[in-house]
């Protein structure tokens, strides 16, 4: 497998796996590899594997990816033994990680193993397993807690808790339970899923505990109070066969965390007057629970007889208590292998949207005698809902476009998106910029995407007549820098509605000159409602008083606001998705 490997930074010599498909590398704790260094962007760099070939590809990043000593400009394949070099780290590639263990995913190698070497295993004759429809559910009576704690002949409690000193009994033969444990591990160890353990528990408890006629598990629901069945078996091959589940006995297990034992629940105060009981003549029952890292319960195994002459005892009771510590560890490890499952599935669908939101953003700044362009972009989460573009015009003109989506995540790229298209269509069939802003408005009012509104801006460069044509759709106006350093910022006075709150609205248009060694600047509220974790905010008027006193190219303004900002939050992730865009005319 791919790597890239430290060379100089933290750590030299730590390999970092590559990822089949993408791997991105920044700052944020999201990222597939983590890079501790403030001058690092959130999301700095990624790279892409395609059939085996490896692309190193910058993410906007403010300090820039440098491939072998040159600033990476686009997509670069990498090779054997190239450098990267991201702010003061440098990184080699090598298709191979020399001397290093194979870097296989560990949950695929283990359901390969699974399903390599695991057949299924077959059922005892006699024994079936029963639908919820065989479930009787007895009425849950009121006993006092005191019924619970006196001893009596029919009935026996066991802490189960791993540290209880009920919990070391040495009642069952050492050996015996040694077999016993080694039969369940041996049975249900390698299963990575639930539904698969559940039923092997069961099967090994009935092979292990002959009297035993009926069995099954309940778990408790996410983290509800509430308890459904997963598993049963009945040794019974009867149709009608149904099995007896005491709520009272379950919700006493559930709660006191203790194993009970009634050895004869004919005989037993607790069930005087159960004529359903009575009726399955249901005889000796066990019910343990099950218990996570915590010992707290989270469901609980049961096993019953109908037999008067094979009871189940108190070292049924021992043994039982240590199974269910076992099978508890084989079902959290089943649900954590399940959760672990879908994390990787959302990562992986995260990682497909990050990629098409990053396809729909600029590969490029115009080029345009007499002027330069300069960008950045960065989403709070791993997708955003900012957006900027910019569009040539049939009639030679540039439409530089911003917007920001309300929210962020997965909901705001998906109208990010929408926006996308939509408002290069309206720019290249309207007759005037107000046009195509209204136009775009009536397409998010009507798009059935849920109450969701979108600041909006565009400015319409004529590089002939250096004049620029703005409509401004509820979002923040424009900065202009001239060259001698006076700030302006575009008044309000014609900005219009957001998209997406009202039909059919009209919006206005506003004109201003662009001179020489001028700067026009548009940007999303992530930076000027930059945060510190003391809930300071970076504010307009910081933002204005860093453009007067930043002379020189439009790279070295954006630069400088953006690390301004990272200075004043201290490093804290940002809340908000960030995005800038400026175009300077170049001075004669």
């Amino acid at each position: 497998m791919a790597v890239l490997q430290v060379l100089k930074g933290d750590a030299p010599g730590t390999l970092h796996a590559l990822r089949a498909g993408r791997t991105v590398i920044g700052r944020h704790p999201t990222c597939h590899v983590v890079l501790n260094n403030g001058a690092v962007s959130r999301h700095h760099a990624q790279v892409l594997e395609s059939h085996g070939n490896y692309f190193l590809e910058d993410l906007r990043s403010r300090n820039g990816t440098f491939l072998n000593g040159e600033a990476l400009s686009g997509r670069a394949e990498l090779k054997e033994g190239d450098e990267v070099r991201i702010c003061d780290l440098t990184l080699a590639f090598s298709l191979n990680a020399a001397g290093a263990t194979p870097l296989k995913d560990a949950v695929e190698e283990q359901l390969h193993n699974v399903r390599e070497t695991l057949l299924a295993q077959a059922e005892d004759a006699g024994l079936k397993d029963l639908d919820e429809s065989q479930i009787y559910i007895l009425p849950e009576q009121q006993f006092s807690e005191p019924a619970f704690e006196t001893p009596s002949s029919v009935l026996r409690k066991l802490d189960s808790r791993p540290g209880s000193s009920s919990g070391l009994r040495t009642g069952v033969r050492p050996e015996l339970k040694l077999k016993a444990l080694l039969e369940l591990t041996t049975a249900v160890a390698r299963e990575l899923d639930v539904d698969a353990v559940l039923p092997k528990l069961l099967q090994t408890l009935f092979n292990l505990f002959p009297q035993a006629e009926q069995g099954f598990v309940l778990l408790r629901e996410d983290d509800s109070d509430v308890l459904r069945v997963k598993a049963t078996k009945t040794r019974s091959t009867a149709a009608d066969d149904v099995i007896a589940v005491s709520m009272t006995v379950i919700r006493h297990v559930m709660k006191s965390g203790e194993a009970v034992l009634s050895a004869n629940v004919l005989d037993d105060s607790r069930f005087k007057g159960s004529t359903a009981l009575a009726k399955m003549r249901v005889q000796s029952m066990i019910c343990v629970p099950l218990l996570n890292e915590l010992d707290e319960p989270f469901g609980i195994i049961q096993i019953l007889t109908r037999s008067t002459t094979q009871v189940f005892t108190e070292e049924d009771l021992d043994l039982l208590v240590s199974l269910a510590a076992q099978a508890a560890m084989a079902i959290d490890n089943a649900r954590l292998h399940q959760e672990l499952l879908a994390k990787r599935e959302l990562e992986r669908d995260l990682d497909f949207a990050t990629q098409v939101q990053m396809g729909f953003l600029p590969k490029s700044r115009p080029q345009v005698p007499g002027y330069a362009f300069s960008d950045y972009y960065e989403a709070a989460l791993r997708v955003g809902g900012d957006y900027f573009d910019y569009i040539h015009l049939p009639d030679g003109r540039l439409a530089m476009a911003i917007g920001d989506v309300a929210g962020k995540g997965m909901p705001a790229a998906l109208l990010m998106a929408r926006l996308y298209s939509s408002t290069r269509f309206q720019l290249l069939t309207s007759p005037t910029p107000a046009k195509a802003v209204a136009g775009l408005n009536q397409e998010i009012v009507s798009s059935g995407l849920g109450h969701r509104f979108v600041t909006f801006l565009v400015m319409i460069l004529d590089t002939a007549t250096h004049v620029v044509t703005l409509v401004n759709a509820g979002h923040l106006t424009p900065i202009i820098r001239r060259r001698n350093g006076t700030v302006e910022v575009v008044p309000r006075d014609s900005s219009g509605l957001p998209l997406g709150i009202v039909p059919e609205l009209e919006y206005e248009e506003t004109q201003f000159q662009l001179e020489p060694g001028d700067t026009v600047l548009t940007l999303t509220d992530g930076v000027t409602e930059a945060m510190t974790d003391r809930k300071e905010i970076y504010g307009k008027d910081r933002l204005l008083k860093l453009i007067a006193k930043t002379p020189g190219p439009v790279d070295t303004l954006l630069a400088a606001i953006v690390d301004d900002v990272e200075t004043f939050t201290d490093g804290s992730d940002s809340r908000d998705d960030t995005c800038l865009v400026a175009a300077q005319r170049l001075p004669t």
